[in-house]
């Protein structure tokens, strides 16, 4: 009976603390100091990037225990959880104000501002979306939004993804249902919380 407590007591942060991507900042790390990003998720494994000690922002992507995983370059690595401090959420957005997606076959981008615009980029050219909307829950799926845009549409869910380019990997993807100069096309890839 004390162990059934327990877990009901812990539920809501081991539910809270499962969901990534989720934005971070570096904390507790001297002035003088960087935040080791390893190749696995262990204190002994090789170094493959750092942050600064007043690192902001820091995307995770995934967690191992008392590791996150975070991009770095063009790849990813760990980092320990120790020095990171996550941020609250904002109440206004469903994971971020802005999200930055990318996709490959046909190569695209998009900077994704809910309730503002979507910013496209393809080797065709540039053209913004103005009238984006907020991303909208699924009822009963949980990791699954939608974004309105225009006369078109996004889908997010949240699961490991890769650009099929880098060792990078994301937190979300995407698929972006869209029309333009005449034109309807459907685009998957990855996205970002960090924005541009």
């Amino acid at each position: 009976m004390i162990r059934l407590i327990a877990a009901l007591l812990l539920l809501p942060t081991l539910l809270w603390a499962q969901e990534y991507p989720a934005l971070h900042d570096v904390t507790d790390v001297a002035s003088d100091d960087v935040l080791n990003i390893r190749a696995e998720a262990t204190s002994g494994a090789p170094i493959v990037g750092t942050l600064v000690h007043n690192a902001t922002d820091v995307e995770v992507i995934a967690a191992d225990g008392r590791w996150g995983r975070v991009n770095t370059g063009e790849g990813s690595g760990w980092v320990s959880l120790r020095y990171l401090a996550r941020q609250e959420p904002n109440p206004d957005y469903s994971l971020a104000q802005r999200l930055s997606c990318y996709g490959t076959e046909p190569f695209w981008s998009a900077d994704i501002v809910q309730g503002q615009r979507v910013q496209f980029s393809t080797p065709a050219g540039d053209y913004e979306t103005p009238g984006a909307g907020l991303m909208v829950s699924a009822s009963g799926v949980p990791g699954l939004w939608a974004l309105a845009y225009g006369d078109s549409v996004a889908t997010f869910r949240r699961e490991e993804c890769s650009d099929g380019m880098s060792d990078r990997l994301f937190g979300l993807s995407v698929a972006v249902f869209k029309r333009h100069g005449g034109e309807v096309s459907l685009l998957s890839g990855c996205c970002s919380i960090t924005g541009y």
